[in-house]
């Protein structure tokens, strides 16, 4: 199933994919890494927050256990300008950058056909990964799955201001990448990712894979459920197609 409200004379002139969910199929295994330090913290991962969290970059994360494992310790919520709060804080964070490294480490499954697809895509424009992963993170996701050859750059959540749900990100993609972002076609899966591409002026197209509700998805310019389905290829092509068209003419006026 693939269908797009992508207007008919647009084309992209960059794409920028998340990796967390698009390329790589670690978003539930990241549930499960927080799943596991919330309850190692004795604090209860509920739906309510695991739908708060779904996305979101690994210091939010750590923000949210550190602030409910404090107060399910102590009984009141912390004073979070206090010397001792920053260091429960540090410990928390220290704990899931730990545990998130180990789980990457120990290898996770690539989305089916997702790197066959941005392979593609960059032989003809050219690509980055924007991801709320930590630089350090995000490297190794790059550099373990066979994805760095193939994009110009990858934007983490150290690398910006702020990170998704804010459109940071996907701005200072497209600036390496040298085009404005509303030349950019995106890729997401999660609401925070969704909101930061839209935001940031993206043509988002949202992988809902098998399973998921399509009442629950977040908004975009198009949807998806496989990157093998010939109609999300077919779409490619045309663009490619419009893309090299417009490059050629470009290229004969000077």
């Amino acid at each position: 199933m693939f269908e797009h409200t992508v207007p008919s004379d647009w084309f992209p002139r960059c794409a920028v994919f998340d990796c967390d969910g698009i390329l790589l199929d670690s978003e539930t295994v990241w549930n499960d890494v927080q799943r596991e330090l919330f309850a190692r913290w004795s604090v209860p991962f509920t739906e309510e927050v695991e739908h708060r969290l779904t996305g979101l970059a690994a210091a939010d994360v750590a923000e949210e256990l550190a602030l409910l494992s404090y107060e399910a310790q102590n009984g009141q919520k912390p004073d979070t300008a206090s010397a001792e709060y920053a260091e429960h804080l540090e410990r928390v964070m220290k704990d899931l950058l730990t545990t998130e490294h180990e789980v990457i480490s120990s290898g996770v499954d690539l989305i089916e056909g997702a790197q066959e697809f941005l392979s593609f895509l960059s032989e003809h424009m050219p690509v980055a990964v924007a991801s709320n992963s930590t630089a350090k993170i995000l490297t190794l996701k790059m550099e373990s799955y066979g994805y760095a050859p193939l994009v110009r750059t990858w934007v983490s959540s150290n690398d910006v201001p702020n990170g998704k749900p804010a459109p940071d990100m996907y701005l200072e993609a497209a600036r390496r990448l040298g085009f404005e972002s509303h030349e950019a076609l995106a890729f997401e899966d999660s609401p925070a990712g969704a909101q930061a591409a839209r935001d940031a002026g993206t043509k988002v197209m949202i992988y809902t894979p098998a399973g998921t509700d399509p009442a629950k998805a977040p908004a975009g310019f198009g949807r998806f459920d496989s990157f093998k389905d010939p109609q999300l290829w077919e779409a490619a092509r045309a663009w490619v197609a419009k893309l090299e068209t417009a490059q050629q003419s470009e290229a004969a006026q000077g």
